[in-house]
């Protein structure tokens, strides 16, 4: 190598170092700048962190601190952090119990507020939510939530902070609101649709005479071709003279509203005629909001029908005003103080005092009546509304003493209120003295039935007792003398037993008959066919009579012992007249509606015509020298009529007979 190049690559080298050592100064220098750098970033960090830690202290004594309850939830929901507020509004306290934000949520709001959790987590914000939430107590509360998320140190968010408010008040008083706007309208639409279909006319005004609303009825008095709809809006302050051809009396038609106008009174019953002939009511009805005139209200009326029929009434009241001041029975109005108000002819002839003496005064003052409570209790009852009718004894003018039959009624007003009384008085001393005069006899009646009951009992006694006597003589007899006696003998006391016995048969037999009917009959249900089957096996039955029944025997009411003893005679009597080898018998029944209808027929020797009306009559009987004693049929015939019922018989002679009888289902 050469010099030249030695001393060329010395002085590259040269530079080199040279450069070198420039650029080891400049990156000393730059080093030092970094370290004094960083060294101050160190020291604006630490700075700034214990700034943040101040801030984020009082931050969090802030929402610790502020009177709305504040909350902080990890993403689970579970609740972290509370300030004072929300324990006393939620009733909750952390420290003491672990619970989770959706426990507050009431059931019906939990799937949106869980859907405004979600978004919160999605935005990071939620602004004035609300939802319904129920506190420990278990009151349920409205709340507004503000709320956001809080991030760690890398952004990622670890917990929700949220704000709650109470806005249970406005919520009610929103609801409640809504409610009464909604309410509003629906009166509005109700109110509308009402007059729509009312049967009158209606108008109404603003204060400027505009119209608000019409109906169909108002457009058609007038003959207005517009619908309702279209007359709102219209003014009316020239409508009195458009319309004022349709009244009788046009002018007095055109200052009449004119003046009503002018001085806003309500105004009720204006009479219009008009001149088609029908006559029109108009009602107006001024409104007011306090002082201030809002409007009015006309209502028009077509009552012609209404006008004919008050016409009507007056000609009929006029008419019949004279058939009632001249009518037999005895008319007086009188007030609710018992002042009479009116009276007709008649009743001023049944008391004695003249109209101008009863006017005005009290009835209970002048008229003397014998239990004066008697009238002080239905005068209470007409004051109820309620229409009776009594009897009462009084004394009328001059000191004569009446009975009186008294029809009653409450007198009304238009309103339907109790004005006063109006009362018939019939004069019914005659009738009352006769059935005073009857239930005397009536008791007479009783006393000598009861006598002659127990007259009857004391003669039958008198006279079986000597009977009693004869026949134990004639055993006597028959037991000491027989062989003195004879056959002939023999058969003559025989014969006196029988007379002995058939008289003291008879002697029951009226006893009987005479009882049936002095005692009130008991009903009581009765089973027919048991109570037949039980009379067979206890009175005299021969082997060759057969009993069989015709239909079904029914349960009846009626009294036992009484229908026991009416099929007994008729049985008795069957069995007595069956002239037959083989006696049959048969039981029938009928229903006849109100009616129990029974039959009794036998193939005995029958009755002939002539004799089918007397058997029923007492000591009647057929000569058939079956020892009958004419009694049974007529204790029979008794005992039906008692029951209310009827006895017939059907039969020809030597063919059997067939007897009828009817018991009433209602004879109880």
């Amino acid at each position: 190598m050469s010099k030249q190049e030695i001393e060329l690559l010395q002085r590259a080298l040269d530079r080199q170092v040279k450069a070198r050592k420039q650029a080891e100064k400049i990156l000393e220098s730059k080093s030092k700048e970094l370290y004094d750098t960083l060294h101050y970033l160190r020291e604006d960090n630490n700075r700034l962190n214990g700034l943040l830690k101040e801030k984020t202290s009082e931050l969090e004594g802030v929402f610790f601190n502020i009177p709305d309850p504040y909350l902080v939830i990890n993403l689970e929901g579970l609740v972290v952090k509370m300030n004072q507020a929300a324990k006393v509004f939620l009733g909750f306290d952390i420290d003491k119990e672990d619970f989770y934000a959706a426990q507050l949520v009431h059931h019906e709001y939990l799937m949106e507020t869980l859907q405004s959790f979600q978004v919160l987590q999605e935005v990071g914000i939620l602004k004035n939510f609300k939802t319904k939430i129920n506190i420990k107590s278990g009151v349920s509360r409205f709340v507004q939530v503000n709320a956001n998320l809080i991030y760690d140190s890398t952004g990622t968010p670890i917990a929700a902070q949220g704000v709650l408010r109470d806005v249970t008040n406005e919520e009610e008083i929103s609801t409640i609101f809504e409610e009464q706007r909604q309410a509003l309208e629906d009166s509005q639409k109700r109110l509308e649709a009402v007059i729509s279909n009312l049967q009158f006319g209606v108008l109404l005004e603003d204060e400027h005479r505009n119209i608000a609303l019409t109906n169909h009825v108002f457009c058609d008095m007038f003959g207005i071709e517009a619908t309702p709809e279209q007359m709102v809006g219209a003014n009316c302050q020239n409508a009195a003279e458009e319309s004022k051809t349709y009244f009788k009396d046009p002018e007095e038609f055109v200052a009449r509203i004119n003046n009503i106008l002018k001085e806003r009174r309500l105004v009720l019953a204006d009479e219009l005629k008009t001149v088609s002939g029908t006559t029109l009511q108009r009602d107006f009805i001024p409104i007011f909001n306090g002082t201030i005139y809002k409007g009015h209200l006309w209502v028009y009326t077509d009552v012609t029908i209404r006008k004919q029929y008050k016409d009507n009434l007056q000609a009929q009241k006029e008419k019949y005003s004279s058939i009632i001041a001249n009518m037999n029975l005895g008319l007086v109005e009188v007030d609710n103080e018992d002042l009479v108000q009116l009276v007709n002819k008649s009743f001023c002839t049944l008391s004695g005092y003249t109209e101008k003496e009863l006017y005005g005064k009290k009835l209970c003052e002048l008229l003397h009546v014998s239990n004066p409570k008697i009238i002080l209790e239905h005068q209470k009852k007409r004051l109820q509304g309620i229409s009776d009718t009594y009897e009462v004894n009084v004394q009328v003018k001059g000191g004569q003493k009446k009975h009186w039959l008294i029809s009653g009624a409450p007198r009304y007003n238009e309103k339907g209120q109790v004005i006063g009384s109006i009362g018939i008085h019939l004069d019914i001393t005659d009738q009352y003295e006769l059935s005073k005069q009857k239930e005397q006899l009536l008791r007479d009646l009783k006393s000598s039935n009861e006598g002659l009951q127990e007259y009857a009992h004391v003669v039958s006694h008198d006279l079986k007792s000597p009977l009693r006597s004869i026949s134990a003589l004639a055993s006597w007899l028959e037991e000491d003398f027989a062989d003195k006696l004879g056959p002939e003998g023999l058969s003559q006391l025989s014969l006196m037993q029988d007379k002995i016995a058939s008289m003291d048969h008879l002697i029951t037999g009226i006893l009987r008959y005479s009882s049936i009917g002095s005692e009130k009959a008991r009903f009581e249900i009765c089973h027919t066919l048991e109570l037949i089957n039980n009379l067979k096996t206890t009175m005299y039955w021969p082997e060759q009579i057969d009993l069989s029944f015709k239909g079904v025997m029914p349960s009846i009411m009626a009294d036992k012992i009484q229908l026991q003893q009416l099929f007994q005679n008729l049985l008795s009597n069957a069995i007595a007249h069956i002239d037959k080898s083989k006696g049959q018998i048969e039981i029938g029944y009928s229903d006849l509606g109100e009616l129990h209808e029974f039959s009794v027929k036998d193939n005995g020797i029958g009755i002939s015509k002539s004799y089918q009306e007397k058997i029923f009559e007492i000591f009647e009987t057929l000569d058939t020298g079956k020892g009958s004693r004419g009694i049974g049929l007529s204790i029979v015939k008794k005992i039906v009529q008692l029951h209310g019922g009827s006895i017939w018989v059907k039969s020809e002679y030597g063919a059997g007979a067939t007897f009828y009888f009817t018991i009433r289902k209602d004879a109880s």
